[in-house]
């Protein structure tokens, strides 16, 4: 059953390409548009990589410089740091090169830009809204993703960044934050490590799975989400089996780009990716492994508020007779040789007070409300802790 009421947003997104080479897709899309001066935006593991090389190289002059200091959970540093070389270079676009932490980057590269921020002081006024009325963005450097795991960061208007003054994730919204072009080459993951590309494939299943269980869902997003879960669920097996077939990698790809359909259309989230941002901002956990660990806890704990979605869930992950959600979840990320525990990623019950506190925090922010069995309490986070512990 679905809400009488509702409503949908569509993303800014002008175009995706999928299954043709990056570098091909990137230099014709600069040419068409009239771009002339690309900053390449990434992080230091593909410095060196042939992907990157190749869209250099396809680029030629067009290309004004690679950013290469993008680290895990997009810190404010590094985001005023590519901001100020993509203003030094005078670059008309960004080409994001990268997983969701580059990509996140990117976004908020593309603000500083837009309203000439140079400082902590500057993304403070920025998060506080006081450029609600300017930061329209039509005339905006915009950007292109070339997305190498599986988080879906390419799909989305929402940037996750890190203040470390608070060591916090604090999150950044607008409609053109989302790049105008996405570019899924499963040749873009090859050097990805195996447990980055699974552990963020379940994050994209955390995606659907969040969608689908929703307080608020929609009829347009559980659709996308159904079979989002089915083509990751597949593929991240087909891929762990035989990691060298493209056709398994871009399953995955096109499983992602489904799965985040809902949260993009305005679908609120659950507690596994509320948690899980804390846990990544606080303790600089991968957002693969949050979800790894979280999301089975979750559906746990959630199940009592079940109203035939967990069922739907397990089959179209292709559980066996009587399975539930949470168990499939649970066997996938063992299948897939992911860490299942919150020992497994370092976190002790002397830390749940602060998890409980930030994710309290957190739950109030908008979108972040869509836990089918309401939270209100410090203790209903511990409950979920305690299960995944």
């Amino acid at each position: 059953m679905h809400p009488t009421q509702g409503q949908h947003h569509f993303s800014r997104q002008d175009a995706l390409i999928w299954g043709r080479p990056a570098a091909e897709v990137v230099a014709l899309h600069m040419q068409t548009k009239g771009l002339r001066r690309a900053l390449i935006v990434t992080n230091r593991s593909l410095t060196d990589s042939q992907l990157l090389s190749g869209v250099k190289e396809a680029l030629g002059a067009a290309c004004a410089g690679v950013f290469s200091e993008c680290t895990a959970h997009s810190p404010r540093a590094d985001v005023l740091a590519g901001a100020s070389q993509a203003r030094q270079a005078g670059a008309d676009v960004i080409v994001a090169v990268g997983g969701g932490s580059v990509i996140d980057s990117a976004k908020l590269m593309l603000a500083c830009l837009w309203l000439n921020l140079h400082d902590d002081e500057g993304i403070d006024r920025l998060q506080a809204g006081d450029f609600a009325d300017t930061l329209r963005g039509e005339h905006a450097v915009r950007m292109i993703a070339v997305p190498t795991t599986l988080s879906a960061a390419e799909f989305t208007h929402l940037a996750g960044v890190t203040d470390t003054r608070t060591g916090s994730k604090q999150l950044f919204e607008h409609p053109l934050y989302v790049p105008s072009l996405v570019v899924l080459d499963p040749g873009a993951t090859r050097d990805t490590p195996d447990w980055l590309l699974a552990s963020t494939g379940i994050r994209s299943i955390d995606h659907c799975v969040e969608t689908l269980c929703s307080s608020r869902p929609s009829p347009y997003a559980d659709a996308m989400a159904l079979h989002g879960l089915k083509l990751l669920s597949q593929g991240l097996r087909s891929f762990i089996a035989e990691p060298d077939k493209p056709a398994h990698r871009l399953d995955c790809q096109l499983g992602t780009w489904l799965a985040v359909s809902g949260p993009v259309a305005g679908v609120p989230i659950g507690a596994s990716h509320v948690i899980g941002r804390v846990l990544g901002g606080a303790f600089g956990v991968p957002h693969g492994h949050t979800s790894c660990v979280l999301l089975p806890g979750v559906l746990a704990w959630n199940a009592s508020a079940d109203n035939g979605r967990q069922a739907q869930i397990a089959h179209a992950m292709g559980a066996e007779t009587n399975e539930s959600a949470a168990a499939a979840v649970a066997t996938l990320v063992r299948h897939l040789g992911q860490p299942g525990s919150l020992r497994d990623l370092g976190i002790q019950r002397e830390h749940f007070s602060l998890i409980a506190e930030k994710s309290l925090t957190m739950l109030a922010h908008p979108g972040c409300d869509g836990n089918p069995r309401p939270i209100h309490s410090a203790s209903q986070i511990f409950e979920i802790l305690d299960l995944v512990y």
